[in-house]
């Protein structure tokens, strides 16, 4: 046996054995004494199995989904081959498999299903559990006595194509064609039959009654069993054979095209379930496609109850069409099923050991330990076969899968936000501790020169001490009120009051509060007469006063600062341009990044924190708009930005 149990991976293989729950168990204690991923592989053939033999199968693939194995179906005749190939694509490290109980015959033995297995894959290590319990009449696969009754339909069908055959061989007699093609005729029925009939009882109906047509009917002496030609008995034999031959092949052929459109069905419903999930950004999108997908599939009403804080919220209803026992599927007793599923990571309702009086059947929809919600699917009247039941399987890990990387990505997205926030809460105080020092460590000097030396100063000097106090207060405030009114933004904590405002008012109003330094600058204002815009008037007047502050505290004196507002693309247009140096095209990608001052000369360096072109990018954006940079001809710079038109019309 395999010692390293990292990538162990068991396979147990299910059947409809009585005994094969044993091997299930058996296999589900390996995988966890092992810590081993468990998967449960059941390889469909053409053969028919019985009614009870079907119901013991669900059974089993049900029980193995209960003790945490992943079921996994495949088809094909050839069922030791099936099993190999999904091992080693899989990395099937052990197999767990039923001893065979087919008895070897003394002159024609055959290797078991086992044996084939070890030829195969002799480097996988394959245990064989022997048939502890032993069923009355247990027939493995086929059903050789146990068919499928024709429909009345389809017997009609079985002596038209046999009646027709029987004049085709008729007419090719009295043009002398040989027997051969008069026999071909009738294997050409027979063939006919298993296209058009289910099942097998029809073609081999067919073809001993093409025995019987073709010796009454078409050879000497007519219309009597009785045949004159001594090898006549070895053609019937011969015909016989080859008929039923034909039929088998027909019947199987026919089984595989069905067997073929079911995993092109169920192959078709999980690339679109994915795809669908692959463009849903939130786990209440994920769990809406998922039971829409599974209400039209199955033609039937799902309830699902997604997971929400560590419990399961309120139950909602999927269907194609309203039924009046939809609602039946959300009482008190089917939540309180839905909950213990939720909680004991199991499945439960009907068809299952736990509440099996449940209208529904309750699966988890879970990866590992972590799960996303439950789904509620109608199975007490209509149970779900054991395809079904691996669409739904499958649906369910791809649904979960969905919502586990929605989840991650939520979190990466949060992780994000509280690492950005940390920055800048790193910067905010690094810059504070640094910037603020200057101004702070001024106004202190200068006070503490005036209580001490104020009257040996003259009034000049007075004077000139208070104008420096005052510009750093005032800066300071300045500070203050875009670091409130940026954490405001962030936090999501300012409320916004729009209104209806006259431009060329705001514009005014914005001149009364910019640094006291304007003096030494030019400002022009240009405003088309009643221009109205839609916005919060305070937080407005706030960008531009901190566009024209920008504007004076990175020119030199002297220089023109022109603020404009006019209409344009129905919109109100308002720009800050100024002929300064301009901004180079290294810097601009950062201008409106917080705490960025570009290392301008001219401004002095204890005057910027680089908040004001941010906030005013954030009040701009929650206003719909966003700030645009370009250059001015020929230097300088322009800060525009849009508003909303009000939908007042002023009468002139």
């Amino acid at each position: 046996m395999n010692v390293n149990t990292e990538n162990e991976h068991i396979l147990v293989c299910l059947s409809s054995s009585p005994s094969n729950k044993n091997i299930i168990f058996t296999a589900s204690k390996m995988a966890n004494a092992l810590q081993a991923q468990f998967t449960a592989l059941y390889v469909q053939t053409g053969a028919r199995i019985q009614s009870e033999d079907k119901e013991r199968l669900d059974e089993n693939i049900r029980f193995a989904e209960e003790l945490g194995a992943e079921i996994v179906m495949t088809h094909g005749e050839n069922v030791p081959l099936q099993i190999s190939e999904y091992a080693q694509l899989s990395n099937v490290t052990e197999i767990v498999i039923g001893q065979s109980s087919m008895k070897r015959n003394y002159f024609f033995s055959r290797k078991t299903l086992t044996e084939k297995l070890i030829d195969i894959v002799p480097d996988i290590d394959i245990h064989i559990i022997p048939d502890t319990v032993k069923a009355e009449n247990y027939r493995k696969g086929h059903l050789p006595l146990h068919v499928e009754k024709p429909s009345i339909k389809e017997c009609f069908l079985t002596v038209l194509i046999f009646v027709i055959c029987t004049f085709i061989g008729l007419v090719f007699q009295k043009f002398h064609f040989s027997e051969a093609n008069v026999v071909t005729i009738y294997i050409l029925g027979v063939l006919l039959t298993s296209i058009l009939t289910d099942g097998y009882l029809c073609s081999v109906a067919g073809s001993v009654m093409s025995v019987f047509l073709f010796c009454f009917f078409l050879t000497e002496p007519r219309m009597s069993f009785q045949t004159y030609a001594v090898g006549y008995p070895v053609t019937f034999v011969i015909m016989l054979i080859s008929s039923v031959l034909t039929g088998t092949l027909a019947a199987k052929l026919k089984m595989h095209a069905r067997l073929s459109a079911q995993l092109a069905f169920r192959t078709q419903i999980l690339f679109d379930t994915d795809r669908l999930l692959q463009k849903a950004r939130s786990q209440k999108e994920i769990l809406e496609i998922t039971c829409t997908q599974l209400a039209r599939l199955f033609d039937r009403s799902i309830v699902a109850y997604a997971a929400v804080n560590g419990r399961l919220a309120e139950g909602h209803l999927f269907s194609e069409k309203e039924k009046a026992e939809d609602q039946s599927y959300l009482t008190l007793d089917e939540q309180q099923i839905a909950r213990w599923v939720y909680t004991n990571k199991k499945r439960a309702g009907a068809t299952t050991h736990y509440y099996k009086n449940s209208k529904c059947l309750y699966l988890a929809i879970r990866i590992g330990d972590q799960v996303y919600g439950v789904i509620g699917v109608p199975a007490q009247k209509n149970v779900l076969d054991s395809f079904e039941y691996s669409i739904l399987l499958s649906v369910l890990n791809g649904c979960a899968l969905a919502m586990d990387n929605a989840r991650n990505a939520e979190e990466k997205e949060k992780n994000a936000v509280i690492a950005k926030n940390e920055q800048l809460r790193a910067d905010l105080l690094r810059a504070i501790s640094h910037d603020l020092r200057t101004p702070l460590c001024s106004i202190s000097g200068n006070a503490d020169m005036l209580l001490s030396n104020g009257k040996y100063l003259d009034e000049g000097t007075r004077r000139q001490i208070y104008t420096d106090i005052y510009d750093d207060a005032e800066w300071l405030t300045g500070v203050v009120e875009n670091l409130l009114s940026i954490t405001r933004l962030n936090d999501g904590r300012l409320k916004f009051k729009f209104t209806d405002q006259l431009m060329d008012e705001v514009i005014a109003e914005a001149l009364r509060h910019i640094s006291r330094k304007h003096d030494d600058y030019k400002i022009i204002t240009e405003c088309e007469d009643l221009l109205l815009a839609r916005m919060d008037v305070r937080l407005i007047i706030q960008v531009l006063v901190n566009l024209v502050d920008n504007a004076i505290k990175y020119t030199p004196s002297g220089s023109t600062i022109t603020i404009r507002a006019l209409k344009k693309n129905e919109k109100a247009w308002i720009s800050v341009e100024d002929n300064g140096p301009g901004i180079s095209d290294e810097i601009k990608p950062h201008i409106f990044e917080m705490f960025f001052t570009g290392g301008n000369n001219i401004a002095d360096s204890q005057r910027s924190l680089g908040l004001g072109l941010a906030l005013c990018q954030s009040i701009v954006e929650a206003h719909g708009g966003k700030m645009e940079l370009e250059d001015n001809d020929p230097h300088g710079c322009i800060f525009s930005f849009a508003l909303p038109l009000s939908e007042v019309i002023l009468n002139e």
